[in-house]
């Protein structure tokens, strides 16, 4: 019947230096053969030399594993080995006892031997997303250390002018000057290349992910690096069982009646990339109010303004000023889209788990 291989993988070490081993719980023939993986090296290994014909992987969906998910399904077609993820929620779910992560990986491939039907097969549209994920992540630490280099580049021109032991000072403004430094600056100029082509790299990528082409690309003001950007943090709706937990997850919720912000005391638990990018998202709608998503934006601030016609003060506070009119149908529009975002999903997975 083959193996069951039940993987949890983890980070190999934690800032603190801590060593944290991929743990591996193989079942063969009611046999249990534990492994822990200690470097990327030794994973790599496992993948070319100790993977057999007919294994069966399991994995959660989700967290730090995608990459060994992506390697694992890619090296199971040319040996007919196959791996299969299943939806963290359900996972727990199904676990009758408290929960001990160190014991994730035996209890994964014990589930799947009892009930295969809660798990997904990796195909390669889910290594196509991973993929997305992966150009996502190198775009953003290219367009940091573009940024970064910016810094420095500026920090030290306006320290030379300055610190100058001639007391000469350039006419003009240091604007005009450090713009004239960044474009004889040969490492700036690198970097911006690399920016560029990691760009193009995940819109490349981007144009192979369903989710992306019939879905996020047909909202007017949703381009590529703001639908990479929500994509990278959602990863796969299967990971959400209703619209409320990804509305949580996304920071579009309602906590006591308001949305949530950064407050002292409180915890901020939802995913910085997934607001950030309706965040963004949400301006674009504000700049094309003739988008359908623009017209709902400006219906919701039509509604609000009948319902609070003045200026009113609440403990010492103005509220209902046209300011907090925008925000307040901002961030309902931007709720509303994450639902419908839920929904339209989905429908894509279950339309491809009829299909397969």
């Amino acid at each position: 019947m083959g193996r069951v291989i039940g993987i949890r993988h983890r980070v190999k070490k934690t800032i603190d230096g801590e060593s944290r081993p991929t743990q591996l719980a193989i079942l063969e023939n009611g046999l249990v053969q534990l492994i822990n993986l200690k470097t990327e090296d030794d994973e790599l290994d496992f993948i070319a030399t100790r993977l057999l014909s007919g294994d069966r992987i399991v994995m959660l969906l989700g967290g730090s594993g995608d990459n060994l998910a992506y390697a694992l399904s890619n090296k199971g077609q040319q040996i007919d080995c196959k791996v299969y993820r299943i939806s963290p929620f359900v996972f727990i779910k199904k676990i009758d006892e408290e929960r001990d992560k160190d014991q994730d990986a035996h209890q994964l491939a014990a589930l799947f031997i009892e009930n295969p039907e809660l798990f997904y097969e990796v195909t390669s549209r889910d290594r196509d997303m991973i993929w997305v994920i992966e150009c996502f992540r190198a775009r953003i630490d290219a367009m940091k250390a573009r940024i970064a280099c910016e810094q420095r580049i500026r920090q030290h021109f306006i320290g030379s002018i300055f610190c100058s032991p001639q007391g000469f000072y350039p006419e003009g403004s240091i604007e005009k000057l450090f713009e004239e430094r960044k474009s004889n600056n040969h490492i700036l100029q690198a970097l911006l290349t690399e920016e560029k082509l990691r760009e193009k790299e995940l819109e490349k990528a981007l144009e192979k992910v369903e989710i992306y082409i019939k879905i996020l690309e047909t909202v007017e003001g949703c381009g590529p690096l703001i639908s990479a950007r929500l994509i990278s943090a959602i990863v796969d709706i299967r990971r959400f069982e209703t619209k409320t937990k990804l509305r949580a997850f996304c920071g579009v919720h309602l906590k006591d009646g308001r949305f949530p912000r950064k407050r002292t005391g409180e915890v901020a638990n939802w995913h910085n990339d997934a607001r950030q990018a309706l965040y963004l998202l949400g301006d674009q709608f504000n700049r094309r109010p003739n988008s359908i998503w623009g017209l709902k934006l400006r219906d919701k601030k039509t509604k609000l303004r009948a319902k609070h016609p003045e200026v009113e003060i609440v403990n010492g506070k103005k509220r209902y000023t046209n300011g907090h009119i925008q925000k307040m149908a901002l961030w309902w529009v931007r709720g509303k889209f994450v639902e419908w975002l839920f929904r339209e999903w989905w429908r894509l997975e279950k339309e491809d788990t009829i299909s397969t």
